[in-house]
């Protein structure tokens, strides 16, 4: 009987993923899913942490310098500095640095910050500390996130953003710079397979998608560039999982502070958004753009089952 409400379940979450699909999800409330001393509780969990920093989860986009400009100021109330110093690190491009990443330096220098660069492969472990200490705003780059960890754990970097953090410093960035502060994310770093890609005619021989473990600071398995069909696909793997998923949107971003989610669009795509997947509550492509409460939620609660 339990197997023929498993595989009753599974039909549902994948008809749910097939419609947001093609129509989106109205959003709902933490308390369709939870009791009310349920969300009491975790809601105190997730904001009994006492992290005084940021995240900034950007899924893609805000890619000029008026459209990251919110968010660098957002880094600024924050910290609560009209100069803060910002560190950039280009670990998931595998520290090869170009001309797009010489301007986001600049922008958040026109912003007012002072601004250093961390090369994490051609650092020592002393340095890349001392850096990182020095940080208010760290921003991480797109790329590799398997080699980003794997090059974080070599050089203690994850134990050094985590006490940042811990102190009061916003971490951001895109993809790659948005699954690191997470517990997990889904990137495309595994052997070429066959599967769905981003350019016509849509098949093609790419890395295949796996998990990767990262920093944890957010509870959550993150999901970049959503509004992308190549990575839309994880709806039918986000499915299957056994933990919550927040896919973002290129164009949109989500920020955190002490267990309370926010979900941010750039000027230019106003209506992009943010999803959950949470298979345990039979939650499939959530629309969060005006119900984030439910994160506070599902942060706190994966914090009390040790998650």
């Amino acid at each position: 009987m339990q197997t023929i409400f498993g595989k009753i379940k599974a039909v549902m979450l994948l008809f749910s993923v097939l419609s947001g699909f093609l129509f989106g999800h109205a959003p709902v409330g933490a308390n369709l899913y939870y009791t009310a001393e349920e969300i009491e509780t975790y809601t105190a969990a997730a904001g009994a942490q006492n992290n005084k920093g940021m995240v900034i989860m950007i899924g893609g986009g805000f890619d000029t310098e008026a459209l990251i400009r919110p968010l660098i100021e957002k880094s600024f109330r924050h910290v609560g500095k009209a100069n803060p110093h910002m560190l950039f690190i280009p670990t998931g491009a595998m520290d090869e640095m170009d001309e797009d990443y010489e301007a986001v330096i600049q922008w958040f220098a026109n912003a007012g910050c002072s601004t250093d660069l961390l090369l994490v492969t051609q650092s020592t472990a002393e340095e890349a500390a001392a850096k990182i200490e020095a940080a208010d705003i760290i921003y991480e780059t797109g790329g590799n996130l398997k080699f980003l960890n794997e090059q974080w754990d070599l050089k203690g970097v994850k134990d050094a953003v985590r006490a940042a953090y811990a102190r009061g410093a916003v971490l951001m960035g895109p993809s790659t710079g948005a699954m690191c502060w997470a517990a997990r994310g889904w990137d495309n770093f595994g052997e070429p397979v066959r599967r769905i890609v981003d350019e016509f005619p849509f098949i093609g021989v790419e890395g295949a998608y796996e998990f990767c473990e990262s920093t944890g600071l957010v509870p959550f398995c993150i999901v970049p560039h959503f509004d992308n069909i190549a990575w839309r696909v994880y709806g039918f793997t986000g499915i299957s999982q056994d933990f919550p998923t927040i896919c973002i949107e290129n164009g949109a971003a989500v920020a955190c502070c002490n267990g309370v989610y926010e979900v941010l669009s750039d000027a230019r795509t106003p209506l992009r958004t943010a999803y959950l997947f949470y298979p345990e509550k039979s939650i499939a492509m959530m629309n969060l753009k005006n119900h984030t409460e439910i994160l506070t939620v599902i942060d706190g609660e994966q914090r009390v089952k040790g998650a």
